[in-house]
């Protein structure tokens, strides 16, 4: 078999250790095509694979944007095995192209509250110059949970601007943080910007400790935006008496 470069590689077999070696041997060939290719192959193995995790790691600092982009794919379909690779996903978290700080996002994410050492990392590119990378961001913090609580803050702060997929994606993560992020919300209701005013009240009514935020609530209902105080009023029903 020819690899896209036209540079001969062995076509991929049965899942045996030595499979993976030889996979394993190539993401260190001179050649970028059969690194790329390698990765890709290993991707492909899947938990079968999980014997190149070091490997895998090392080649997030490959000079090659798409075999680092690769690399993090295959730790992904490693999956909880993979965990090893953690500090080299936060690594990746910095790497100058696009794709590959989404593509570590997306393997943190399935890593779940045992990913929760990227906290700060995630925190930091909630405020990125790439709207993609901001939603990736948001979306691997609510998948990090409750572990998380450090990220609330920047979360709510996220909710402002017209930005309507990034403000859902971060009430999406902010909705995951169960009652942890109750008090932060109470004290958004009085934000400056009507966006975050209104998620906040729409979290609060899902929220088992919304009930403390009903005097705020109420005092939504006369808010100068008409869309906050359809929202408090949603709230306040969902409260119990």
């Amino acid at each position: 078999m020819r690899d896209d470069k036209g540079i001969a590689v062995a076509a991929p077999s049965a899942n045996s250790d030595t499979d993976v070696d030889l996979w394993i041997d190539r993401l260190k060939d001179r050649h970028a095509a059969r690194r790329l290719y390698a990765a890709g192959v290993l991707s492909q193995l899947g938990p079968h694979a999980r014997a190149a995790v070091p490997a895998l790691s090392e080649a997030l600092k490959d000079p090659t944007p798409e075999v680092r982009r690769m690399a993090v794919v295959a730790l992904s379909e490693i999956g909880p095995e993979a965990r090893p690779a953690l500090p080299a996903l936060v690594q990746a978290l910095r790497d100058p192209h696009e794709v590959v700080r989404c593509r570590a996002m997306m393997a943190l994410a399935e890593m779940g509250p045992d990913a929760r050492m990227a906290v700060p990392a995630l925190i930091q590119m909630l405020s990125d110059a790439s709207r993609l990378v901001r939603r990736w961001a948001a979306a691997t913090l609510g998948e990090i949970g409750p572990t998380a609580p450090a990220a609330i803050p920047a979360l709510i702060e996220a909710l402002a601007g017209d930005d309507t997929v990034n403000r859902a994606v971060a009430a999406a993560a902010l909705g995951k943080m169960r009652g942890r992020a109750a008090p932060r919300l109470m004290e958004a209701l009085s934000h400056r910007d009507p966006n975050v005013r209104r998620c906040a009240a729409r979290l609060l009514g899902d929220c088992p400790r919304g009930g403390d935020a009903a005097p705020a609530l109420a005092g939504l209902l006369i808010d100068p935006d008409p869309l906050v105080r359809e929202a408090a009023a949603d709230a306040l029903r969902k409260i119990p008496d």
